[in-house]
């Protein structure tokens, strides 16, 4: 999996979902290299948080324009996909009534995102405004992963990830 295959990746995704309304956060490294506004690492995959309300119809367009949906991952929490030999995957959230965000459906249940986690203030890759999930939100959801029912001690890159994370919250670098 290339650099290059995965931004022209993200660009497809972004054009498609913002063509019929539907917002997606990148998260993961690629969402980190978007609040950094520079790629720092080869990445494995690309992630994108989706509003529940919009799974269907997202992976319906994304499947509509490409996208190979697999049957990878419990259907409530998220869907994976390959395009052009590209894997990535859309995984679902819900807003609360307290302005925070949670994956209620699935193993990750116990999940929680503070309020801002998914704004419209976009990060940049490549030259290339996306929105990505925010500083707080990532930090947040990386911290809480090993503590979760269904989480796994961090690695090396979650550990530098949070270090960076942390670096840029320090900063005010919220969003």
């Amino acid at each position: 999996m290339s650099t290059e295959g995965q931004l022209r990746l993200i660009r497809k995704v972004i054009a498609v979902t913002e063509a019929v309304g539907i917002p997606a956060w990148l998260f993961g490294g690629w969402g980190l290299d978007a609040r950094i506004g520079r790629i720092t690492r080869e990445h494995g995959d690309v992630e994108f948080w989706v509003e529940r309300s919009h799974a269907g119809r997202s992976k319906a367009v994304l499947v509509g324009a490409g996208a190979t949906a697999l049957a990878t991952q419990p259907p409530a929490e998220s869907c994976e996909f390959t395009w052009d030999d590209v894997l990535f995957s859309t995984a679902y959230f819900d807003r609360q009534p307290d302005g925070s965000f949670s994956q209620p459906l699935g193993r990750f249940s116990d999940w929680l995102f503070p309020p801002g986690s998914f704004g419209d203030e976009p990060g940049t890759l490549d030259g290339t405004p996306v929105l990505a999930m925010s500083v707080s939100g990532m930090l947040a959801m990386k911290e809480q992963f090993p503590h979760l029912r269904h989480g796994r001690p961090w690695r090396q890159k979650d550990n530098a990830d949070i270090e960076i994370l942390r670096g840029l919250a320090a900063e005010g670098r919220s969003s």
